[in-house]
């Protein structure tokens, strides 16, 4: 079977924007999360003009893809083809554009509502304006499928490489926030003191950010991606995840998890979960993978490791297990 490989990183996150800036963060010198993430350097990839209208999350989404492909040594007109594939997961999609929307048809009525934030709410928009800013003509697919969004998406991804349908895929996996989410949090009782993971109770603080990977067939990268399992019980997942070098798990701090994570980590010698460092996402298994990647090279401020296993609860008693070595 081809060996699909991690080649590319492009991290946006309220810790930091690129490797660069992930490493630093996972060094201890990202500070605290804040309410934002900054896509100004989009600028040096796109005019402003072709930026003006793009909501948050496309912008979060265009800037990770950018960053990814300079990071895989992949330039713009390479990927302008049909042989690179774009997959983007969300879990929630474009909040801020949604509720946007939603607020103009009850404030004004149908005829008075922003047609721009009704473009922006479509959830597929964000890969559409990948394709569209890169050039890139090869096929493209949304997911939004809650906690197997991330799964799902490296499933779709390695799929297309493995069947000869591109030579690369360029998987962006990004979520926003808003007052909607924000309310909902608070009465969870959580968004005040930080994420603490593998801690009874509450304590997921809603961040945006986006991370995307490029996945290749090269024998060069971060990683070999060696498996994604859906629907793991916890104890299935604790079984392999004991048998890799460390486990990063997925943990946004809430309360319904907070068993899983425990068992998920009691047969593992190494154990992190860097979700304080940006905030709770409902794709931070995909970020929890980009740092794995960075372990196994030694690139990052963690200990470095040959195999690693990522995981993540995506169901009532199911866990989402991605396996990858050096």
């Amino acid at each position: 079977m081809n060996d699909v490989r991690i080649l590319g990183l492009g991290p946006v996150l309220v810790c930091g924007q690129g490797v660069e800036a992930l490493e630093q963060a996972l060094g201890g010198g990202g500070g605290l999360p804040n309410a934002g993430v900054p896509t100004d350097s989009l600028t040096g990839f796109l005019p402003p003009a072709r930026i003006r209208r793009i909501d948050s999350l496309g912008r979060m989404a265009l800037l990770a893809s950018y960053l990814a492909l300079r990071d895989a040594g992949v330039a713009p007109e390479e990927a302008c083809s049909d042989r690179t594939g774009i997959v983007f997961g969300t879990a929630f999609g474009p909040q801020t554009s949604t509720f946007a929307y939603l607020d103009g048809i009850i404030d004004a009525g149908d005829q008075m509502v922003s047609s721009l934030a009704f473009t922006n709410s479509v959830h597929n928009l964000a890969a559409a304006q990948i394709s569209l800013a890169l050039g890139i003509i090869g096929p493209a697919r949304t997911l939004t499928t809650f906690g197997y969004t991330v799964g799902g998406s490296l499933l779709s991804a390695r799929h297309w490489i493995r069947s000869g349908r591109v030579d690369r895929v360029l998987v962006v996996l990004g979520e926003e926030t808003s007052p909607v989410m924000t309310y909902a949090v608070s009465r969870m009782g959580g968004g005040s003191d930080g994420v603490r993971p593998f801690t009874q109770g509450c304590s997921y603080t809603a961040r945006p950010g986006c991370i995307a990977l490029v996945l290749g067939l090269e024998a060069k990268g971060y990683a070999r991606l060696v498996d994604v399992e859906e629907g793991l019980t916890a104890a299935e997942a604790a079984e392999r995840a004991g048998q890799a070098d460390g486990l990063f798990c997925a943990d946004s701090g809430r309360a319904d998890e907070s068993i899983a994570y425990r068992e998920l980590a009691a047969k593992s010698l190494r154990v992190a979960s860097h979700s304080p460092l940006y905030g709770s996402l409902a794709i931070s298994l995909g970020i929890e993978l980009a740092i794995a990647a960075l372990a196994i090279t030694g690139k990052a401020a963690v200990p470095t490791l040959r195999t690693a296993a990522v995981a993540g609860v995506s169901g009532p008693d199911r866990v989402t297990m991605i396996s990858i070595e050096g």
